[in-house]
Order: structure tokens, then sequence, then C-alpha cells
């Protein structure tokens, strides 16, 4: 008959962070219950100091107050937990945590989840999931908050609005600014939602708070900048492989991770029957959306192709990383001249905070893509074709409206909206019936 690996183990929770390390000081009872290749982790309800518990046999010292019951208590879960286990594999059922969860609820002997360790089970869920970064970008949140809750006891129902504001203000004296709070509380409650979809939690307060995302001034290059990067000698090939770069963004509103990857053999002609040109564009899968995308390819972006075809490579572009191409591309920009003052909004605390800086302080490659999106609405191509180019969708898009026309608000105002023309052609007419009439 083959062996069913299961074990029940008991332990005092740790933590190194804790400031009150104590032997005296009440601590959690945790159970452990390994269990095919699986691990359940939860609250037993129990406290006890690190000196009444003997971790050999894995309950209270005898000679401690009320020994036996905590102890009869804690074989009464063991045991709870393995007839659980046991029944599941009787009736077919093939047990796990939250099958295991759900039937320990029904009795009074209720064991809570706990929540930083189940955040750490939903990481590892999504690694398999979602993009490296976008990882990395979770993980970074749930570090934030475990240094938030150090020296806390933090369950899934304490996480209401009061508990959310607070961890906001901690993220504010660590000196980030109110979008960067809003993407970690909004990742915090992914998590909140995918545990309460587990049966988990029942608790919806979470929900109440939150810090709204702002959309301050978009920097980007108008298109008599671009033009100045285009007529930059550069002083070296590794000079002329970053405007090589991030000249691409500008002129095709491609990403970093899709122009890095992108390749030669990616570039396609098209002829459409009504029209005697031939366009030349590129078909590639964007590394972010994963969806397939034409974007059309300008003359400029052409030459800019054309020059590094001897690359003993497929790539269509230097290879560079986009720390390299951010810091370089700053250094060129000032050289060709890009040195007016615009204004950088952030918001801290609900407060706009505006400085003005150097323009070329500002130019990333997040900022040549900026520019095609730009550029190309306050010229009045139509915003859905702007938004399937850059690979968003439409209401997305619409951000980038925002202060980015401003000369071509002028232009367009002052030239379709005059009263000075019609008032003096009022007046030539006048003077040439008062000749007439004369």
């Amino acid at each position: 008959m083959r062996e069913i690996k299961r074990h029940v183990r008991f332990y005092i929770e740790k933590r190194t962070a804790w400031k009150d390390q104590s032997p005296l000081r009440p601590r959690n009872v945790v159970m452990l219950f390994n269990y095919n290749g699986n691990r359940l982790c939860t609250l037993t309800g129990m406290k006890v100091a690190q000196c009444d518990w003997d971790d050999k046999k894995q309950r209270v010292k005898l000679n401690v107050k009320r020994a036996n019951e905590v102890n009869t208590y804690l074989s009464g879960i063991e045991t709870k937990v393995n007839n659980i286990y046991f029944s599941s594999i009787a009736n077919g059922i093939i047990p796990d945590n939250n099958h295991i969860l759900k039937e320990m609820s029904r009795d009074k002997q209720m064991v809570k989840p706990v929540f930083l360790e189940e955040w750490i089970k939903y990481l590892a869920v999504q690694k398999n999931k979602i993009k490296t970064t976008s990882h990395e970008a979770l993980t970074h949140s749930f570090e934030h908050f475990e240094r938030f809750a150090k020296g806390k006891r933090i369950d899934f129902d304490d996480v209401k609005p009061e508990l959310v504001s607070e961890y906001a203000t901690y993220l504010q004296k660590l000196g980030h600014v109110d979008n960067t709070i809003h993407k970690h509380i909004k990742r915090m409650r992914a998590f909140m939602t995918y545990a309460k979809k587990a049966e988990l939690h029942n608790n919806d307060r979470y929900r109440d708070f939150n810090v709204s995302e702002k959309v301050g001034r978009i920097i980007f290059l108008e298109w008599e900048e671009v033009k100045m990067l285009l007529d930059y000698k550069p002083e070296n090939e590794m000079e002329q492989n970053v405007l090589s770069n991030f000249l691409f963004g500008c002129l095709t509103a491609l990403r970093y991770s899709d122009f890095h990857a992108m390749k030669r053999s990616q570039i396609f002609s098209v002829k459409f029957p009504d029209m005697p040109e031939v366009y030349q564009g590129i078909s590639l899968r964007q590394l972010k959306t994963d969806k397939m995308n034409i974007v059309p390819l300008l003359p400029e972006a052409l030459a800019i192709i054309e020059r590094h075809k001897n690359e003993q490579n497929d790539y269509a572009l230097p290879r560079l990383c986009n720390q390299t191409i951010n810091r370089v591309i700053k250094d060129i920009a000032k050289k060709a001249g890009i040195t007016r003052n615009v204004a950088v909004d952030s918001f801290k605390g609900g407060k706009r905070i505006t400085e003005y800086r150097p323009k070329y302080l500002e130019l990333s490659c997040h900022v040549s893509r900026k520019t095609f999106i730009s550029v190309a609405a306050a010229k009045g191509i139509p915003i859905h074709i702007v938004a399937d180019i850059a690979g968003h969708n439409v209401k997305t898009c619409m951000k980038f409206y925002t202060g980015v026309a401003n000369k071509e608000k002028f232009t367009q105002v002052m030239k379709e909206m005059k009263f000075t023309e019609t008032k003096n052609k009022q007046i030539d007419d006048e003077t040439e019936e008062q000749l007439v009439e004369t």
C-alpha cells in the first residue's frame, strides 16, 4: 500500500524585524500542514510566549498555567485537519488549501489564513501568468507593505480604509508621489480581490479608500525639435547609436521593448490597389500587450534602419539598454539646442508641485513614444488611428490630448475664428457705398 505523505507541525511565529524580541511577549501559534507536496500555513487563534513553548514537543510546557487546555486545543486542530484530509481522499476529492480551510471553518475552532503568507502564495501563482517586469512590480509592492506591517498583526479583516490610509501615509513619508502610491495600493487591492474569490475572507472595506491617479503635463518634443535631433551630427559611435534608437521611437511610437527586439526581417512593403505609392511598414507582436500590430515607417525611420544595415545580426537597430539611451540622449539634446525650460508636474498628498527644468533633462525612451502620439494627435490624425499605431485603446490615448497641441490651438483659433477680418470687410463695403453715392 502506497504511503500517504502528510505532517502537521506547530510553531511560534517569529520575525527578525520585530522591535520587541522579548521571549515573554505572547506570539501567534501557527499550524503548518504538509501534504502531498503542498503546504497549508494558518493561525490557530492561540498566542504563547516563546519561553513557555516546547519546540521539540510542539506544545506548551506542562508547568505553564492552563497548558493542558491549550495543548488539547492544538491536538484537536491536528485531529481535525487529518480527518478532513482522509475523508476527502475517501470521497474522491483531491484536497487543497481552500477545501481544508473551508471544512475547518465549519467548526468553532476556525483557523485563519496568514495574510502576508497568502500574499506570497499569490505572487508565486502570478509568476507564471504575467511578464517578469510586471511580477517584479507586484513583488516590490509586497515588500513595501511587508515593511509597513513590521511589528503589526494584520489579518484580512484588518484591511479597512483606516489601514489603507495609514499605508498611503507611510509611502508618502518615503517620498513617493501620488501616482506611485496609487499603483502600490492598486496591486494590494488586486491581491485582496484574488483572496476574496479564493474564499480566504469576506472583507469588502478595502475598496473604500484609494489614492486617485493624476495626469500631469505630458513632456514631448515638438516636430521642429525632432528635426533638430535629425540634423545633429553625432560626435562618436555611441551617440549615433543612441540617437538612432531614440529617433526611431519618435518616428514610430514604438515602446523601447519593441524597437529593442525589432528585426529587419519584420519590415514589409505594401501597395494599395487604388494608389500608385509603395509604403514600408513593420509587423510585430507587442511585448507588453502580446498583440499583433502594424506600424507605418516614415522615410526618416527607414533611413535610420538603412544606416545600420551592415550590422552582423538581424536586429534593425543597435542593441542598447534603456538606461544608456536615457542617460546619453540628455547630453545629445543639450548639444542640439533643446534647452528651453518646461513645466514638470508632480503630485504629493493631493497637492500639485510644479518645477521648471531644461527640456533635455526630461528626455527618455518613453518621451520618444509620447512625441509621436502627441504630434500625430495635434496634426489632426484621427484618434483611432493614433491609438492603433501606439497600441493603446482609444480612451487611454485621449489622455495625450491634454496640453499637447498648444501651437495648433493658437494657429487654428486665430485662423478660423477671426472677427477682425469681418469687421474690416464691413468697413470697406460701407466706404465703397459712400463713394458710389458721391
